[in-house]
């Protein structure tokens, strides 16, 4: 992925996170995303007081597949599955508005 698609995906990213995540919670819960070559996993931090460390709970990976954006799921076995109600598109915002969005209850359920 080129250096320009890089930097525009980590400021759409960086708004919606802080939009996502209100200033008063943040010593609570933490969204991060990381890279991986044409992937993108969305995750969720808390912390774990007893431990004194943020436990990380994946909540979603963008993968850039033949020019378009899929969404993938992660399931009970850990395995990740597209999101068959998301059809791929070009278009990545498009893409995480419908993770925000959430119709089916499958990202942000807990």
């Amino acid at each position: 992925m080129d250096l320009f698609t890089v930097k525009r995906l980590q400021k759409i990213l960086d708004g919606y996170i802080a939009m996502k995540v209100p200033g008063n919670v943040r010593s609570s819960v933490r969204l991060i995303y990381e890279w991986q070559d044409n992937v993108l996993t969305l995750s969720e931090e808390r912390p774990q007081f007893q431990e004194r460390q943020w436990k990380r709970k994946t909540i979603v990976q963008f993968r850039l597949e033949k020019r378009r954006w899929s969404v993938y799921a992660q399931e009970s076995n850990e395995n990740w599955a597209p999101v068959l109600s998301i059809p791929p598109s070009p278009d990545f915002e498009w893409q995480l508005e419908q993770v925000e969005i959430d119709r089916e209850r499958i990202f942000w359920s807990s």
